[in-house]
């Protein structure tokens, strides 16, 4: 846990469930004073000041069902957020994994697919490339992982200025 390291961290989810546990966790390992929680709309703006953080982390968020004029909308406002210099590092599902292309394809212009009623967006390098790039990012490292059971794009990016 990254508040472990006696670095402040916010914490936005969509679910208050996650949020929930956050803290509860965040209670148990004495770190409550580090992790500030807050439920968050996804399609909504960034409740944080211009230029407040100097990195900022998702983990398979931008895998959910969001259009690419949702994406670009959450890079704008990440890099909003971000000072001069400032790091996204995110993941996300890839064409590598191996349940992409199953189950029911969403829209026909996107690789979004409902797996068991969860609608799951996978991404290739190029689509990474151009979101990353249109956002005003520039990549400093793609890497795949596979953490059981899906294998990731782990991406690295830096606010351009």
């Amino acid at each position: 846990m990254i508040a472990s390291k006696s670095i402040e961290v916010s914490a936005l989810d969509y679910s208050e469930v996650a949020i929930d546990g956050l803290i509860k966790l965040a209670k148990q390992k004495n770190l409550l004073s580090n992790i500030h929680a807050s439920v968050y709309d996804v399609k909504g703006v960034i409740p944080f000041r211009n230029d407040e953080f100097d990195a900022v982390y998702s983990h398979m968020f931008f895998s959910m069902r969001l259009t690419w004029e949702d994406l670009k909308f959450i890079f704008q406002e990440i890099k909003r957020v971000l000072s001069s210099g400032g790091f996204n590092f995110f993941s996300v599902r890839n064409h590598n994994d191996k349940s992409y292309g199953k189950g029911r394809k969403i829209d026909s212009d996107d690789d979004v697919y409902d797996l068991n009623g969860f609608q799951i967006r996978f991404f290739d390098k190029q689509q990474v490339n151009d979101l990353v790039e249109e956002s005003g990012f520039e990549i400093l490292d793609i890497k795949e992982v596979y953490e059981e059971p899906v294998t990731l794009y782990l991406i690295s990016t830096r606010k351009r200025e």
